[in-house]
This record gives structure tokens, C-alpha cells and sequence, in this order.
């Protein structure tokens, strides 16, 4: 329940207006089923009783006010759905995108070297589009509820015992979907290690830049019988909840043949005592479907809310990590960095990865790190980069201490070329911008004549037009050597 809380606190604000016209798009869906069960008894009960002072048009009038009722209702409908994807999800679903973006920003780099972490980060955005299901089930949840009001009162105003008619028809199905939305729950919680194996090993089979590897080293084979035991252990253990849900339908099968013969029974007897007219009776039987249908889908509506809540929990954990991030801006100095007594410990860590470091470099000092493996020397880099935060110690950036900078300030002021560099399959102009892209708090215009500059400074010089050159072979673009490419910056 906290997580369907938290998903409807999250996502209502997204788009509320456009939540609010996908709920008043969809209110028709709920109250136009009542408005019908009253023109088909009065149509019946009318030709029940035909008095030939009447004419024809007042008999055939309820007809055409019913098909006209049925086909604005199925209007409604139509516009709901078709809203509710176009119009609606996609708009949570961009605002979702902007909160993991915003909040991946302003994380320091030290989450990234924590495996769970990194694992909350790639779950989050699969997390997202189950938030937008559990908002989008509470508004469906909503309308049936709506329409349970609707038929309900208007059984109850036209005959008060006809409450009964409702508990009956409502109790078998509540108390099944209940058990149901458990087993359910319980099936994805047991199978979910099970299926991200599956999914893993499926990746590794089938995804180019594993298959070199794997050919080469004639790994296939293996990857393959593990994929296959991935296979076997969630279809084993989904194989169990069937069986049980399947034994649960039987037993609450009969269990609702017995609920379901005393309600008609009840309606026969109204009908017989003259408590209701022969249209009653017809909208009882057809109240009888919809009522069952209506309970099945709200719960099963709760069922699918609870399972949503719960895989929508990486969200959560990534919007609820604590940021570290200081409010000065690093100004220019001739010390550029001074550590003192610098230990660092990574998350998750016992031991230290850096013990007591003490250095300072200067402005326009050449220093080189050397060491064996292990022995912190890319530690070191993070933290002179601003990436990281001492675990002991004192570190100074410009003169500030590192705790007081804000991230972005040490980012304007010292860059880096990596031995991993990034290369993203954009276009070759896009792949320069990417150097410089931030001015302020706003992106920069794209300026195709620096990145023509910085790509001939670097000995770089293409027959294609840059902003033409796709880099990619998955989206139809070339491919260059490990060796052409490079960190290059604009400004």
C-alpha cells in the first residue's frame, strides 16, 4: 500500500490536467450501463403491457434512446483508450524519463562503484512503466467503482432487498480475486532471480557484442545449457502456482455456483411476489453479468496494482538516494588540488582503497601516478576529478573543500580524457558536441563550425558533412577504429 501511495504522489502531478480530462473522458463509462438498464425496463415493462391508445413512436422511442445511449457510451470508450495511450501515458512516461535523468545527474560517481546500485539505476527506468500502470489502475479502479455506485443504487431504489442481489453476486468474487492477487503476488516474488537469469543468459546468446567472445572462446554451448536450467527453474516453480491457483478456481467454482443460484432464486421470487415488474426482472439478469464483471475487474484491477507496486520498487530506491552535493563554485587558483590525510573506502568495502594520502598540485604542474595494480592509483583520479568524496581526510579544489563545491563547477573547470572513452552512436558532429554542452544551467546550441575546427585540429578531415556522419552500424553508419576516436571539446 506504501508504494501505491507513493506511485499515485509521483505520477498525479506529471500531467494533471491531462489526467483529469483521461478521468472525466472515461466518467461516461461508468454512469451511461445505469441509464441503459433503465430504458431496457421500461422498454420491456411497455411491451409487457401495450395499450393501444399509444402509438407506435412511443414504443419505438426508448429503442432509438437505447442504441443511442450504447453508442455514445462506445464512443466514450473508444476516446478513453486511445486517450489514455496518446494522450496520456506518454506524457508520465517523458516525465518519468526527466525524474531518473535529473536524478542520475546530481548522483556522485561513488554510487556507481556499488554493484546494487548499478543495478537500481538499470531497473529503475523498466520500474517506471509499472508506476504509470499502478496510476493508470487506480483511475480504471475508480471508474468501476463508479459504476458499482451507479447500478447499485439504481437496484436499490427500485427494490431496497435487491441489496442482497449485490452482496451475493459480489462476495464469491471478492474473496476469490483476493486469494488470486496473493498466489500472483507470491509467483513473481519466487520467479523473479529466475527470470533475470533467463533474461541474462538470453542477452549473452543474442546480443553482438557478446558473440565475438563467445565464438572465439567456443563459450556458446555453455551459456547456452545455463540458459536452458534458467529456463527449467522458472517454469518449475511457475509450474507450482498453477497447480495451486487451479485447485483454488475449483473450489471457489463451486463456491459461486451456490452464491449465484441464490441470487437468481431471489430474483425469481420478486418477480413471482410482484415486489418486481417482468422489466425488472430483465434488468436483473442483465445487472447479474455486469455486476459480476465489474467486481472480477476491480479486483483483478487490485491484483495487478499490487503486483505493479511491487516491481515499481527500484524507482523508489533510486529517487530516495541521498544526494552529496555542495553550493560553491570552484574558482581559479594556483593550488589546484591539496589533499590531506586522504583515506577512501568504497561502499560496501572493509578495507580502505586509499590510506592516508597527503599532496598538492600546483597550476601548470606535469604530475604522473604510478603504482602497482591495486593500489588505488584510479581512486586517486576520481577524487582529483571530483568524482569522489574523501572518506577521511581533508581535499581542497581550488583552494574550497570538496564537500563545499557543487559537482558541476569542478566539471567546467578540470576535463579528462579516458583510456574507456565514450562512444555513442550519434552522428560525428553530435559525438564532438558532447565535450561541451553545458552553459550555465542551459544546453548550448550545437555550432558546426568549432566542431569542424576541433576535428581538423585533430587531424581528422572526412568527405562526409559530420552532421551527416552516423557512427553505428546498427543505425546504417560507419564504424571507426578505437584509435580515430577521441575526447575532443569546442570551446
Amino acid at each position: 500500500m506504501k508504494n501505491i501511495i507513493k506511485a499515485l504522489k509521483l505520477v498525479m502531478p506529471i500531467a494533471p490536467f491531462r489526467m483529469m480530462l483521461y478521468l472525466l473522458v472515461s466518467l461516461p463509462g461508468a454512469i451511461l450501463p445505469t441509464v441503459m438498464l433503465y430504458l431496457q425496463r421500461f422498454i420491456v415493462d411497455s411491451v409487457a403491457n401495450v395499450n393501444q391508445d399509444f402509438s407506435i413512436f412511443y414504443y419505438i422511442k426508448p429503442v432509438f434512446m437505447l442504441i443511442g445511449t450504447y453508442m455514445v457510451l462506445k464512443l466514450f470508450s473508444l476516446l478513453s483508450n486511445q486517450y489514455m495511450e496518446f494522450g496520456y501515458f506518454r506524457y508520465v512516461f517523458m516525465g518519468l524519463d526527466a525524474k531518473i535523468h535529473e536524478k542520475s545527474d546530481q548522483l556522485s560517481l561513488e554510487y556507481y562503484d556499488n554493484a546494487q546500485y548499478y543495478q537500481i539505476v538499470q531497473n529503475a527506468k523498466k520500474a517506471s512503466m509499472f508506476l504509470v500502470f499502478t496510476a493508470n489502475l487506480a483511475i480504471m479502479s475508480f471508474i468501476v467503482i463508479c459504476n458499482l455506485l451507479s447500478v447499485g443504487s439504481y437496484l436499490a431504489a427500485l427494490n431496497p432487498i435487491l441489496i442482497i442481489f449485490v452482496v451475493l453476486v459480489s462476495i464469491p468474487v471478492i474473496i476469490e480475486k483476493l486469494q488470486g492477487a496473493k498466489y500472483q503476488s507470491n509467483l513473481i516474488q519466487d520467479t523473479v532471480q529466475a527470470t533475470r537469469r533467463k533474461k541474462y543468459n538470453f542477452d549473452l546468446l543474442a546480443i553482438s557484442e557478446y558473440k565475438k567472445e563467445l565464438a572465439h572462446q567456443g563459450a556458446s554451448c555453455y551459456i547456452a545449457e545455463k540458459y536452458m536450467e534458467s529456463c527449467k527453474e522458472a517454469n518449475t516453480k511457475e509450474w507450482y502456482y498453477i497447480q495451486k491457483m487451479g485447485y483454488n478456481s475449483l473450489i471457489f467454482a463451486a463456491v459461486k455456483s451456490v452464491f449465484h443460484a441464490c441470487s437468481i432464486f431471489l430474483m425469481v421470487w420478486l418477480l413471482v411476489t410482484g415486489n418486481i415488474t417482468i422489466g425488472g426482472f430483465s434488468i436483473l439478469l442483465t445487472s447479474f453479468s455486469a455486476l459480476t464483471n465489474a467486481f472480477t475487474q476491480l479486483f483483478n484491477h487490485a491484483g495487478e496494482i499490487l503486483q505493479t507496486s511491487v516491481m515499481s520498487t527500484s524507482f523508489f530506491k533510486l529517487m530516495d538516494l541521498e544526494i552529496k552535493d555542495g553550493e560553491k563554485d570552484m574558482d581559479e587558483n594556483e593550488e589546484i588540488a591539496r589533499l590531506e590525510h586522504v583515506s577512501y573506502k568504497y561502499l560496501n568495502s572493509d578495507e580502505f582503497t586509499l590510506k592516508d594520502i597527503s599532496l598538492s598540485i600546483k597550476k601548470g604542474e606535469k604530475v604522473a601516478i604510478v603504482g602497482e595494480n591495486g593500489a588505488g592509483k584510479t581512486t586517486l583520479a576520481k577524487l582529483l576529478s571530483g568524482f569522489l568524496l574523501p572518506t577521511e581526510g581533508t581535499m581542497k579544489l581550488g583552494g574550497v573543500s570538496r564537500e563545499q563545491l557543487h559537482e558541476k563547477s569542478i566539471f567546467n573547470k578540470i576535463s579528462a580524457v579516458y583510456q574507456d572513452f565514450g562512444h555513442y552512436k550519434l552522428t560525428l558532429a553530435q559525438n564532438v558536441y558532447l565535450g561541451d554542452t553545458i552553459e550555465g544551467n542551459t544546453l548550448k546550441q550545437m555550432d558546426l563550425g568549432k566542431i569542424k575546427n576541433a576535428l581538423e585540429w585533430a587531424g581528422l578531415s572526412f568527405s562526409i558533412n559530420p552532421e551527416k556522419m552516423e557512427l553505428g552500424r546498427e543505425f546504417g553508419g560507419a564504424e571507426m577504429s578505437g584509435g580515430t576516436m577521441a575526447t575532443l571539446s569546442v570551446s
